[in-house]
C-alpha cells in the first residue's frame, strides 16, 4: 500500500518503474511532433486539421466519441508499451511503424494525471482515477482476468493499462526516442536533424517484442 506521505513518483521508483512511454507513429506523427515541438492532444489535432484529416494522426478517432476526457490528454504506458493496441492500429509491421518517447516520471505526481488499470477508454473512461488510488489500481492482483503471476514488479497487471498525461507535452520534456532497430534509429536521427532537434535515440528491441503473456489472447 502507498502511505499518505509517499508520493506516486517515490512509489513508482520503489516498484522498479523507470519508463513512462508515449508511443507514436514513426511516419504519420513523429515528423509533425518534431516540426511543432510538442506532442499534441487529440483536441489540438482536431482543431488544427478538422475531424476528417485529424483521423490520420489519431489512429483511432472513434476512441474519443464517448471518451471526451481523453481529448485533452496524452496516452502513455508504464514500463512496457501497449503492444496489443499498437498491433491493432498498425497497417503493416507494427515493430517498424512505431517508436516510444520517454517522458519524465515526475509527471506521475501531477494532480491532473489520470490512471486506468485497463484501457483508459474502456466503458467511456469508467476506470479512470487520479492520485495514489488510481496508480495503485494498475497493480492490483487481478485485473479483468489478468493476474500478476510471473509479472515483473514494475509492469501493470493488465497489458492495456494506461496513464493519461495532461497535454500538450513539449518536446523539451521528452528524454529519448526508443526504437526497435538501427535502421529505424537512423530514420529518427534523420528526422531530428531535418528539424534541428537534438534527441537521444536508443535501440531497445525488447520493447518491441510481442509479450509472452499475450500469446494466448492474440
Amino acid at each position: 500500500m502507498i502511505r499518505s506521505s509517499c508520493s506516486i513518483l517515490k512509489r513508482a521508483k520503489q516498484g522498479g518503474i523507470t519508463l513512462l512511454l508515449h508511443s507514436t507513429h514513426l511516419y504519420k506523427n513523429l515528423p509533425h511532433i518534431l516540426a511543432d515541438g510538442r506532442i499534441h492532444t487529440a483536441r489540438e489535432l482536431i482543431e488544427k486539421h478538422g475531424h476528417e484529416h485529424a483521423a490520420r494522426f489519431l489512429h483511432d478517432p472513434h476512441r474519443y466519441e464517448q471518451f471526451a476526457v481523453g481529448l485533452d490528454y496524452i496516452n502513455c504506458s508504464l514500463t512496457v508499451p501497449n503492444a496489443e493496441l499498437l498491433y491493432h492500429r498498425s497497417k503493416s509491421d507494427w515493430k517498424a511503424d512505431w517508436v516510444h518517447l520517454t517522458l519524465d516520471l515526475s509527471r506521475l505526481n501531477h494532480a491532473e494525471t489520470l490512471f486506468s488499470p485497463v484501457s483508459a477508454a474502456a466503458e467511456y473512461g469508467k476506470y479512470l482515477q487520479n492520485g495514489r488510488d488510481g496508480f495503485q489500481a494498475m497493480f492490483a492482483d487481478v485485473v479483468h482476468d489478468f493476474t500478476r503471476e510471473n509479472l515483473p514488479q514494475g509492469e501493470p497487471t493488465h497489458p492495456q493499462a494506461e496513464v493519461l498525461i495532461k497535454g500538450p507535452v513539449l518536446l523539451k520534456d521528452v528524454h529519448a526516442v526508443l526504437v526497435p532497430s538501427r535502421d529505424v534509429g537512423q530514420e529518427v536521427s534523420r528526422l531530428c536533424e531535418r528539424h534541428h532537434i537534438s534527441l537521444s535515440v536508443e535501440i531497445t528491441p525488447h520493447l518491441f517484442a510481442w509479450p509472452a503473456r499475450l500469446v494466448k489472447h492474440r
